[in-house]
């Protein structure tokens, strides 16, 4: 009989089994966080797919029977489920309390923010008042015991620790780069002390234990993966563990209102990773619900100010502080994104102030170079509200009153001003990549994901050009009509260019099924302007004569940054890049349901333009070009020549603007046709 030896599993961390240390199997584990690199911390990924313990199979099982709570309790939940915006009904309170305790400060009976400089309050203090009596207290807020043993309850039905830490551990290495709400070691330092702590003892147990659900159930969203081909972690179905982490976060979520009306940096970061899963799902109006309570909470706490000595608590280190300017930062990003997109009015003022922006270089995962030379991953998300910033100041345009020159002049002073400034590593062209990206693996995708909302912002700009009547711009001064013209060509070259930064980000991601917006929507967006040019009886079916300058590569570079300027535009190419851009929805469609919707669309509108005779689109091509031959030429300065010639009245004042303000910079738009 031959006997076989059974194969030892690894169960250490790989540092400590490399470094041949005791480990003591957690997430992160003890050495780690003794050597100060817990986001390190990484196992053997077939680890997922052992099964747990029997006794603990059982307990990761939960069904609905598992929670028990009060009566009120349970039909809240009931009656949240069918709702759009589950994720955060209970947070969204006004004043933070519908039961419980009652407001005893000043702060919270007449809603004053309580480190205001110029309100009614800083005049009680100045008055001498004590702290106590008008603001919020510091000190740890207890839990009552009936509240506690309804939060054990909630505890005992989550998922085991091992999950957790499977789950924290993916969205550590995989996921947080999208969004970068969280700095990793700041997170896992406090998800290390969660699990000492008694978590029942303070509402800060039972609050971070939210965040850490949340960010459970948005890291589920995107397994399986390319580098995690699992459907389920010991033993347990993803999309069980997925149910039970979102019905604990909303039975907590409550309890967490009412422990504490005022909120807290944690809260503000697990409301927005609750809309984060929404927007995931498909649920975008829940996403702009959780940001609204999001930004709420974020002002009530004070992350909109600028901090001065005696704000934050004495125990506030300098880490919590550049976590709470992040945070705010994020905020303001996704502000602007969806207020523009949903064209609703933002809730975060206009100007960004300097003084709320982070301050400190943290590097990740970079031991052996000086700190100040590597890239910090965080700046795409300056960037990013750098850009916001930028368009909020000088203004997008209106859909129904698009002025050509507004437009032109804020593109120009966009390439001017904005473009010169961003850093090297994340330039439209940068020429260090290749020293960080193999170091910083996640650096590659961040750089084209805001080569994307670059492109998205120029959109913004010169989308109003498509929602213009005929008549409307027949009106128009004739050197207007040809700017008019001229940037819906543009807009048509950007879309295109978008198109091909989304396919290739969905490449560098694998280029298989994910959940992530910011290949969707793009995506979806971009094809529908090229759909809505397509439309247009004055678009041409084929290449027509475009400015080929012969300049250098690195002039082409500086002055026409997406390479607009020597590309040719085609009704066809327009076409087929929908194509290209269906069948991405379509495959994207089969585990999420916004691509499956934006995807059905698109094909309807495809199948309405595809139903145009190009015969018919070519005879009326041809008679538009017969009636408008006098200004449509090759030379932009002779277009302008012939269309002033052709004015029966001309409007002087016009004329003369027009000669002041002839574009003198490579960067026009002009320069792209």
């Amino acid at each position: 009989m031959q006997s076989s030896q059974r194969k030892r599993v690894v169960s250490s961390c790989i540092p400590c089994y490399t470094r041949k240390q005791k480990c003591n199997r957690q997430y992160p584990c003890n050495h780690c966080s003794r050597r100060r690199r817990p986001e390190q911390c990484a196992y053997n990924p077939s680890q997922a797919t052992l099964p747990p313990s029997p006794p603990q199979a059982q307990k990761d099982h939960l069904h609905d029977d598992e929670i028990q709570t009060d009566d009120s309790q349970q039909e809240t939940q009931a009656e949240r489920r069918p709702s759009a915006s589950s994720s955060v009904q209970d947070t969204i309170n006004w004043g933070g309390l519908k039961e419980g305790r009652e407001p005893t400060s000043l702060a919270e009976v007449f809603g004053y923010f309580e480190n205001s400089k110029s309100n009614t309050i800083a005049l009680v203090r100045k008055l001498g008042a004590d702290d106590d009596a008008t603001g919020h207290s510091s000190e740890p807020t207890p839990v009552p015991e009936e509240t506690a043993i309804i939060a054990q309850r909630l505890f005992a039905s989550m998922p085991n620790r091992s999950i957790f830490d499977f789950l924290v551990r993916y969205f550590i290495a995989e996921v947080s780069w999208m969004d970068q709400l969280i700095y990793p070691p700041w997170f896992l330092s406090h998800y290390q002390k969660w699990w000492e702590m008694e978590r029942t003892s303070t509402a800060y147990g039972i609050e971070f234990a939210v965040l850490v659900l949340r960010i459970c159930s948005y890291a589920s969203q995107f397994l399986p993966s390319p580098t995690c081909t699992i459907d389920s972690i010991r033993g347990v179905p993803l999309a069980d563990i997925r149910k039970s982490c979102d019905r604990v976060a909303d039975a907590l979520t409550p309890i967490c209102s009412r422990l504490d009306a005022r909120g807290s940096l944690i809260r503000v970061q697990h409301v927005a990773f609750a809309g984060l899963r929404s927007l995931c799902q498909g649920r975008t109006n829940a996403h702009w619900e959780a940001l609204s309570c999001a930004v709420r909470v974020a002002q009530r706490i004070g992350l909109h100010v600028d901090a001065t000595p005696g704000f934050y608590s004495p125990n506030m280190d300098e880490l919590e502080k550049e976590m709470r300017r992040r945070t705010f930062c994020n905020l303001y990003v996704w502000d602007s994104v969806l207020s523009k997109r949903l064209d609703q009015i933002p809730f975060l003022p206009d100007a960004l102030n300097p003084d709320t922006m982070p301050r400190m270089h943290l590097v990740l995962g970079l031991d052996d170079v000086p700190q100040a030379d590597a890239p910090d991953l965080f700046t795409e998300r300056v960037l990013e509200a750098q850009l916001a910033n930028f368009w909020r100041t000088h203004g997008s345009g209106n859909a129904t009153e698009y002025d050509p020159i507004a437009a032109e002049e804020r593109y120009e002073k966009f390439c001017s001003e904005f473009l010169p400034e961003i850093p090297p590593v994340f330039a439209l062209y940068p020429d260090t990549c290749d020293k960080w990206d193999a170091r910083l693996p996640t650096l590659p995708l961040q750089r084209q994901m805001f080569h994307m909302a670059i492109l998205e912002s120029l959109c913004h700009n010169f989308r109003p050009a498509l929602f213009q009547e005929v008549n409307s711009i027949q009106q128009l001064p004739a050197y207007k009509q040809i700017l008019l013209s001229s940037h819906k060509r543009a807009l048509a070259v950007i879309a295109l260019n978008l198109l091909e930064g989304v396919s290739a980000l969905h490449l560098m991601m694998g280029g298989s099924h994910t959940r992530h917006a910011s290949l969707i929507i793009p995506t979806f967006e971009a094809a529908v302007v090229l759909l809505c040019l397509c439309s247009d009886g004055n678009f041409s079916p084929k290449a027509e004569t475009t400015l080929r300058r012969g300049s250098t590569t690195s002039m082409t570079k500086s002055s026409d940054p997406f390479g607009v300027g020597v590309t040719d535009v085609t009704k066809d190419e327009c076409i087929q890049a929908v194509r290209s851009a269906l069948g991405r929805l379509q495959t994207l469609a089969d585990m999420n349901h916004m691509a499956e919707v934006g995807a059905r669309t698109l094909t309807r509108l495809l199948g309405k333009i595809e139903k145009i005779s190009d015969t018919t689109i070519s005879e009326a091509n041809t008679l538009m070009r017969l009636d408008t031959d006098p200004i449509v030429v090759t030379d932009p300065a002779l277009q302008l020549s012939e269309a002033w010639n052709c004015l029966q009245t001309p409007d002087y004042a016009e004329v003369e603007f027009l000669a002041e303000n002839t574009p003198t910079t490579d960067m026009s738009v002009f320069s792209w046709f």
